[in-house]
């Protein structure tokens, strides 16, 4: 007998004779040996049997591994019958047997969560790193949050952000006859997607069966790939029931979608395409969308919130992560063509950013990476007077803006033009949350008219952070000093003054400078009014403007009025027409 096969000897053959033997023995070592070869499964298995390859190693014999290998007695027969053994007494090292599963022993195994990140709970309980996951577990991310689950083969789901699945199955089996083998045989595992979204990252090695990700609509095999599986359920209204939808996209490799339990609505999905999964229809494999151009997105910003306008005509996912691999997902939102990223909060750092269109199907296309970093703090505070676009008298004007419990000072600017290259003020001492800005000391100030202005913060190491948004700042003119006299007929007091049309006025006459002593105030339409003639005696009159949105200018300068006795009007009404006057 070769030295390369070992000869299963059952015992009813143990009863001959050692003469026999010796007869035999020259004989048989003249015949060829005729070895079995690897066969595959037989029609003898049972349908739906899940077969398993196991490897014959030297002085291996069906009996023993009946004994170390088989769980089921007995075993060695139907293996026999399957793998067409002509002779179920001989196996050879390096033959492969296929055993049904059923006849292994196996393992329930868990999976181990790699990364937590955020609000992530495995059956409503708080999850970190290195907690297991059990079959049958559901684990949970909420939203800015993310997990990655590694299986017992090496292979990792990553849950992004609201996401939620559930460990249907993890079992390994034994495919050696070592007694321990069962801790590195071969895995079947399938993971059930409830909702939201995975990243699959499927290792290249031999299983048991192919990795599955299943949801509601759909079961998403695969051997050695990259891909994504979604899920959503479109809520119920009056006039249709609740939908589930489902959608798989193959980065690497190939994967076989199958919707429902009919084969006939399975296809295969290569990479680089993707196919909707829809209860009652066939997959149909599209070709994912390409990614986006990110070149136009800054490599560093300054200030928050971030914004930046969505690259392309489709509407986009996008993702922002602290890592390369995108483990720690802290941004997840959607967004449509022609509006803008909004980021409104991040800490301070190096930042990865990736972005993927969708297409009209609904699929989600290949990603586009761009690494940013953002240096915001300290952030710039919120100005809050004058309003933007508010209105002040020319004169001294406080600026006031939110508190920045982070910042040691700030610097205030104001210019004549919005890119701040006519400085009328610039304060790099301020302390607290105010500044005066006297338009009169600056060679671009002194005039009515628009203005801008800007506050940034200062930490107490020094660094400054990012420019405010600057802020429109109109001061409007004092009004000159009116015209005023008593009328020709000397029964009012006419005042005269310029100004626009669509501005009214409110004008005032009192017997002093300070206007402390009014005799009479009025609302009038410009370019002027006539007052009521008082009494004889010193006056002073004054207005000012009040434009259409409300807004009131300085009072104008007064202007002094003598107002004389009339006895002699009085007396005139006495005379005769025909005496002179």
């Amino acid at each position: 007998m070769p030295l390369t096969s070992r000869r299963l000897v059952p015992p009813t053959d143990r009863r001959m004779s050692a003469v026999a033997l010796a007869l035999l023995l020259p004989l048989a070592a003249s015949i060829p040996v005729a070895r079995a070869a690897p066969a595959p499964a037989a029609a003898t298995a049972s349908p739906g049997d899940l077969l398993l390859p196991c490897t014959v190693v030297p002085h291996d014999t069906l009996i023993g591994l009946n004994r170390t290998l088989f769980a089921a007695p007995g075993a060695w027969k139907d293996v026999a019958r399957i793998n067409h053994l002509p002779d179920s007494n001989r196996i050879d090292p390096g033959q492969v047997l296929q055993v049904p599963a059923r006849y292994l022993h196996s393992k329930v195994v868990p999976a181990q969560v790699l990364s937590a990140f955020g609000d992530v709970r495995i059956a409503d309980r708080p999850a970190s790193a290195g907690a297991t996951l059990d079959v049958g577990a559901t684990i949970r991310t909420g939203e800015a949050s993310s997990a990655v689950v590694q299986l017992a083969d090496g292979s990792r789901i990553k849950l992004a952000p609201d996401s939620q699945g559930r460990l249907d199955e993890q079992r390994r089996f034994q495919v050696k006859a070592a007694a321990a083998a069962v801790d590195d045989g071969l895995v079947a595992a399938s993971l059930r997607l409830i909702s939201g979204s995975v990243e699959v990252f499927a290792s290249k090695v031999l299983r048991a069966r192919p990795l599955e990700v299943s949801t509601p609509t759909a079961v998403i095999g695969v051997r050695g790939t990259v891909y994504r599986v979604r899920h959503a359920v479109t809520p119920a209204t009056a006039t249709a029931s609740a939908v589930n939808v489902s959608a798989t996209e193959v980065l690497e490799g190939k994967v076989h979608a199958q919707v429902g339990a009919s084969a006939a609505q399975a296809a295969d999905v290569p990479a680089g395409f993707g196919a909707p999964l829809e209860d009652g229809r066939k997959p149909v494999a599209l070709p994912l969308p390409p990614a986006p151009d990110l070149s136009a997105v800054p490599a560093l910003f300054d200030h928050l919130p971030i914004r930046f306008p969505v690259p392309g005509v489709l509407r986009v996912r996008v993702q922002v992560a602290n890592d390369a691999a995108f483990d720690h997902i802290q941004y997840d939102q959607h967004f449509d063509a022609g509006d803008d990223v909004y980021i409104p909060q991040l800490a301070d750092g190096p930042w990865h950013l990736r972005i993927r269109a969708i297409g009209p199907e609904g699929l989600e296309g290949l990603d586009a990476r761009r690494d940013f970093r953002l240096l915001a703090r300290p952030e710039a505070p919120f100005l809050t007077e004058p309003p933007a676009g508010g209105k002040r008298p020319v004169g001294d004007v406080t600026l006031r803006w939110t508190h920045n419990p982070d910042a040691a000072g700030f610097v205030v600017e104001v210019a004549r033009d919005a890119r701040f290259t006519q400085i009328a003020l610039h304060d790099e001492h301020v302390r607290g949350d105010t500044a005066v800005f006297h338009p009169t000391d600056s060679a671009f100030g002194a005039a009515d008219g628009l203005y801008w202005w800007r506050v940034l913060s200062v930490a107490t190491d020094g660094r400054r952070g990012a420019w405010s948004e600057p802020q429109a700042l109109v001061l409007r003119p004092t009004p000159r000093a009116p015209l005023g006299q008593v009328s020709p007929d000397g029964a009012a007091i006419e005042l005269r003054w310029g100004g626009r049309p669509e501005d009214r006025a409110e004008a005032e006459l009192a017997r002093d400078a300070a206007f402390q002593q009014i005799v009479t105030r009025g609302d009038y339409e410009t370019p002027g009014a006539r007052l009521p003639r008082p009494a004889a005696g010193t006056y002073f009159a004054r207005y000012r403007f009040v434009e259409p949105d409300g807004f009131k200018t300085s009072w104008s300068a007064p202007v002094k009025i003598e107002v004389a006795s009339s006895w002699h009007r009085a007396l005139g009404a006495l005379l005769p027409a025909s005496w002179p006057r």
